[in-house]
């Protein structure tokens, strides 16, 4: 818990009372949980910009290096989909 340590002194005695501060700093796992997912929302949009714009290659160019770059990223992405979907494609 948040809070301060106050010393009062109640009817001559000394007591100690935890305050809550005016605002909860304490972030819960639905917050967390909103964060990242925006987060991984915003990544998700960049990714297909970057793939709308052949990912910033010339198409007169590509090359195998190109290929195997996006094998990888193939790869990837199935490990990330295997995370909630169970199973990779």
């Amino acid at each position: 818990m948040l809070g301060f340590l106050i010393e009062q002194r109640v009817h001559g005695g000394v007591g100690n009372h935890i305050t809550e501060p005016t605002m909860n700093a304490k972030q819960t796992a639905l917050d967390a949980y909103l964060a990242r997912t925006a987060a991984i929302r915003a990544k998700l949009e960049r990714l297909q910009q970057l793939a709308d714009d052949h990912f910033g290659h010339d198409p007169d160019a590509i090359h195998w290096g190109h290929v195997g770059d996006l094998g990888r990223v193939d790869q990837a992405l199935d490990d990330l989909l295997a995370i909630f979907d169970g199973e990779a494609e």
